[in-house]
C-alpha cells in the first residue's frame, strides 16, 4: 500500500538549532537517562554524545553520562 503524501507545510522546530550541545530525545529516552543519572548519584548530570570517527560502514558515536557539560573548543 502506498501512503499519502503529507500536504501540510513543515512545522517550525520546537527545539533550538545551531547549538552543538543539544540533541533531541524522546520522552522515554529522557526519562531513562534521568533515571540512570540519579542511580549514579548525578541528578544534575548530562548525556554526552560524540562522533569519535568514521569507518567504512559510517560514523562511529560514543555516548557517556557525565557530571556536567564541558566547555569545548569548536573548530
Amino acid at each position: 500500500m502506498i501512503s499519502k503524501i503529507a500536504t501540510k507545510p513543515a512545522a517550525t522546530p520546537t527545539f533550538r538549532t545551531g547549538d552543538e550541545r543539544l540533541i533531541k530525545l524522546t520522552d522515554n529516552a529522557a526519562k531513562k537517562v534521568g533515571t540512570l543519572l540519579t542511580k549514579q548519584g548525578r541528578p544534575n548530570g548530562v548525556l554526552r554524545v560524540a562522533v569519535v570517527g568514521a569507518a567504512v560502514s559510517g560514523m562511529q558515536y560514543k555516548m557517556d553520562l557525565q557530571d556536567g557539560p564541558a566547555n569545548r573548543i569548536s573548530w
